[in-house]
């Protein structure tokens, strides 16, 4: 959900900017939003990411495996650059960045399995709000003309794991505080 920039020192088509913000509050990702802590790349391999259009497999244009995609971890974020290969949708890419057209980016991961720690869930002014304490897989991060935050119900529904159990939960113990308050009077 950062900005991405353009390298126009260069003659090689070149971008780069932030596919991860730390301790930016997302926007509603459907009931619920989303923060990730600066720990939550901590250990994670990405000997293997690539560098996507909108998510899309189909448009690769970058791959740390091929040395064509740099990632580094500072205290901002996740910060990419990107070396875009010289095929039609990345030449169209890089037009569209240049012009402003797109200007966003984003991400996909996977959490560790059976490990609940790995988010955590807090109600904050109202809203419920899922901290991403660790990322298990890095998968891609993309250029997007509309950040993942945003994307289909299919991604939101994987990010919003625990989220009723964290209702019930918090029904319980409003329940257990009213039944508290009578058994005082």
């Amino acid at each position: 959900m950062a900005n991405s920039n353009v390298d126009t020192t260069q003659q090689d088509m070149t971008i780069e900017g932030y596919a991860i913000i730390f301790n930016s509050l997302s926007d509603d990702l459907g009931g619920f939003k989303e923060i990730i802590s600066p720990n939550a790349l901590q250990g994670v391999d990405i000997s293997d990411v690539k560098c996507l259009i909108n998510h899309d497999f189909n448009y690769v244009i970058g791959r740390t495996q091929a040395n064509t995609l740099e990632l580094s971890v500072d205290s901002k974020g996740l910060y990419f650059k990107c070396k875009l290969p010289n095929t039609s949708y990345a030449r169209d890419i890089y037009e569209n960045i240049s012009a402003g057209n797109v200007n966003q980016c984003s991400f996909f991961y996977t959490l560790p399995p059976k490990d609940d720690s790995a988010r955590t869930w807090k109600k904050v002014n109202g809203e419920y709000v899922q901290t991403i304490n660790q990322i298990d897989q890095l998968i891609e991060v993309s250029i997007v003309t509309i950040p993942a935050y945003q994307d289909t119900s299919v991604a939101v529904g994987q990010r919003a794991k625990g989220l009723n159990k964290f209702k019930q939960l918090e029904q319980i113990k409003l329940e257990l505080d009213i039944e508290s308050l009578r058994i005082d009077t």
